[in-house]
């Protein structure tokens, strides 16, 4: 058994190392274990991931969550005791070192997560698939090159209404109109619909 479970499963012996080496283990325990439940629930149970104090982002990004808490407070511990116990560093050292690892563990945390939700986003709609159909303008489009004005198209087998820009002439509000493009940044190439 490594030298560090034994100390921790014997504290009277891990007090010889000083009063940090104590603290060091109490976060390695108490965060390896709020880690392990946090992980598991979100993980294995599907649980929605979501924290109470959660910092709201646009892009789903949470750096601050419970379990990346926890991650910072279990890398905290280990590598405290490794310092401390392994390497025989001071205090001050062994307090930067495990510090920069536990913010490590967070980053690291935070990252997979976020990494984990974006594989499993859906995907709401595709503007190729309004490329063909026609639609009916919603608020009138200028000519070519002078501006953006509005549709309503099916796209992806829904009515929406999207920003659009005209293949030629100035289209007037509730023309009928035909998608001939669908531009990355979600904005149509439309012309008038023949008829």
């Amino acid at each position: 058994m490594p030298e560090i479970l034994k100390l921790i499963l014997n504290w009277t012996d891990l007090s010889g190392y000083g009063v940090d080496a104590v603290i060091y283990s109490a976060l390695a325990l108490v965060g390896t274990g709020i880690f392990l439940i946090r992980f598991f629930a979100s993980m294995v149970l599907g649980l929605d991931g979501s924290d109470e104090f959660d910092v709201d982002t646009h892009d789903g990004f949470a750096p601050i969550s419970l379990l990346s808490v926890s991650a910072f407070i279990m890398g905290t511990g280990w590598m405290g005791l490794a310092a401390r116990i392994d390497w025989g560093m001071g205090p001050v050292a062994a307090a930067f070192t495990s510090s920069g690892f536990g913010f490590a563990m967070m980053l690291l945390s935070s990252g997979l997560m976020f990494a984990a939700r974006k594989l499993t986003r859906e995907v709401s709609h595709d503007f190729a698939t309004a490329v063909g159909r026609t639609g009916q303008v919603y608020r009138q489009i200028p000519a070519q090159g002078e501006g953006t004005g509005q549709v309503r198209v099916s796209v992806s087998g829904r009515s929406m209404i999207v920003d659009a820009r005209s293949n030629g002439p100035f289209i007037e509000a509730f023309a009928d109109i035909t998608v001939v493009e669908a531009r990355d940044d979600g904005v149509l190439i439309v012309e008038p619909s023949d008829g």
